[in-house]
């Protein structure tokens, strides 16, 4: 502090002794320098340390990354989504798959009552008549006179849990109103027997040496 204003405190403080001066006119100097000291004093209100400006800062980043949309949180949402859509439609296939057994079963119940005691099967048939259905050539086992009556339209077949079955013109009417998938196309020509049913099959090759 440099003599001057030395001089001038003392005066000062001569003067509100006598009361010929007032608090309030201390000089401007002194006030502002005891401000500037204050505020640069540590945990002072008013004083910005570094560390609690870098506090606030990272803070205010935070709850800015909070409130926006992040990428992680779009696939996660993504994620859940597909997830929720796979379940659903394995659920529904799983629905679509129990009512289509269901309503199996109900129509071969039908079926059931339809051919009960009127099929023509006999244990003792020997002679195949093949024919081809559901995409494969299939055969029924007959007597020479059913095989007969089958060529000329007589008697029909029908499947029922993989079994063909031999019946009337009158059955297999009530039978294809409820079931035509399950009847066998036998017009036409009757196809050759399966390799694996031949008499000849496996061939026997030329060059065997017996």
């Amino acid at each position: 502090m440099n003599r001057e204003s030395t001089g001038m405190g003392s005066l000062q403080d001569a003067l509100l002794k006598t009361g010929l001066a007032d608090e309030r006119q201390k000089p401007a100097g002194r006030k502002q320098e005891n401000q500037r000291k204050q505020g640069n004093k540590p945990g002072k209100k008013g004083g910005k340390s570094p560390s609690r400006t870098g506090q606030q800062a990272a803070r205010g980043q935070h709850q800015a990354g909070a409130g926006g949309r992040s990428p992680t949180s779009d696939l996660e949402r993504a994620w859940i989504a597909r997830r929720n859509a796979e379940k659903s439609e394995k659920e529904r296939a799983k629905q679509a798959r129990v009512a289509d057994q269901e309503a199996r079963r109900k129509r071969n119940l039908e079926l059931d009552g339809i051919v009960e005691d009127k099929t023509l099967n006999d244990e003792n048939a020997e002679l195949p008549r093949y024919f081809e259905h559901l995409g494969r050539i299939r055969r029924v086992m007959c007597t020479p006179e059913q095989r007969a009556a089958i060529n000329a339209g007589e008697l029909a077949i029908v499947n029922l849990r993989g079994r063909y079955l031999i019946v009337e013109p009158a059955v297999l009417a009530r039978y294809r109103a409820l079931a035509p998938d399950l009847v066998p196309d036998l017009g036409g020509a009757e196809p050759e027997a399966p390799e694996d049913e031949r008499e000849d099959y496996p061939p026997v090759p030329d060059d065997l040496t017996w």
